[in-house]
């Protein structure tokens, strides 16, 4: 088994997880336009220390964080200190055609000049908090004096030129203080931005469950971590989908149901608790497995 997955074509494990995705995705029933986070996470390695990887591999994750119903469209391992706009690019593109992204919630991060183009030129609209450089902290000051209203227009200035933003002040407890800059596109009130920026722990939550579906390894392949990092996606892409279908399904029962296929079980009910009121069927709560 090791053996294969070391002769797996990475780029065809992505075809085939954007198809069984794209399957997948047309039984959530999900909006036609979706809210989307982007997040990066760094998880420990402890190999022979590769460029990028000295405190960690860093992957980057792109999900859909609709109420109820998360769902992990990508996958990448990322340098450390890579350009955050390839990243944005590159996931965008990869996920044209399975979803059209109303909205993005991203941190700190990502707050450059050359993301907020990219986003703008694409018609996304976004939310992420602000970094306190010179002339956001001088706004900032004039907002504590009641000179600067909560919401004000601001251009930021980088590597890649100056672009025009909606600067809003959200009064609320951070690891920094009581108050929360916050960058849009859209002049939302501070109660609202607030509101809708909160909804991205969705995919810190996405994040802390997909690792429950990781293979562990003592492999120092980078390439091996790679593919077990998608499959975990796609395994809980599976189970929120199952959890759609079927109204419970917790995450050991999906690993029995899992363990079970790759036996070779040709026929086998498996118990999941009762099911929704409008589930169909004499025996609720069963699936039927088949093989081949």
């Amino acid at each position: 088994m090791l053996r294969r997955l070391h002769q797996v074509d990475e780029r065809a494990l992505g075809r085939v997880v954007r198809k069984s995705n794209a399957e997948l995705l047309e039984k959530l029933q999900l909006p036609r336009r979706v809210i989307l986070a982007i997040d990066c996470r760094d998880l420990p390695y402890y190999g022979v220390e590769q460029p990028g990887t000295r405190l960690g591999v860093r992957f980057a994750t792109l999900s859909i964080i609709e109420r109820g119903r998360t769902f992990t469209l990508m996958t990448k391992q990322v340098g450390q200190c890579g350009p955050r706009v390839e990243i944005l690019e590159e996931m965008l593109e990869a996920v044209r055609g399975l979803v059209e992204p109303r909205m993005i919630l991203m941190d700190r991060g990502f707050f450059t000049v050359e993301v907020i183009k990219t986003l703008k030129s694409r018609g996304i609209h976004f939310l992420m908090p602000a970094k306190r450089t010179a002339p956001i902290e001088r706004l900032r000051e004039g907002f504590e004096r009641g000179e600067v209203p909560p919401v004000v227009d601001h251009t930021m200035r980088g590597a890649g030129g100056s672009v025009r933003v909606k600067l809003i002040f959200v009064r609320r407890k951070t690891e920094e203080g009581e108050e929360t800059h916050i960058v849009s596109d859209m002049a939302l009130e501070p109660g609202v931005a607030s509101e809708i920026y909160y909804c991205r722990w969705r995919i810190e939550t996405n994040n802390r469950e997909l690792k429950k579906f990781k293979a562990r390894t003592t492999s120092q392949s980078m390439k091996l971590r790679r593919v077990y990092y998608s499959l975990a996606a796609l395994f809980y892409n599976l189970w929120i989908s199952l959890r759609n279908i079927l109204g419970r399904l917790m995450g050991h029962e999906l690993k029995s149901i899992l363990h079970l296929q790759l036996d070779g079980a040709s026929a086998m009910p498996i118990e999941l608790g009762p099911g929704p009121p409008d589930f169909d069927g004499t025996e609720k709560g069963k699936i039927l497995l088949r093989s081949g």
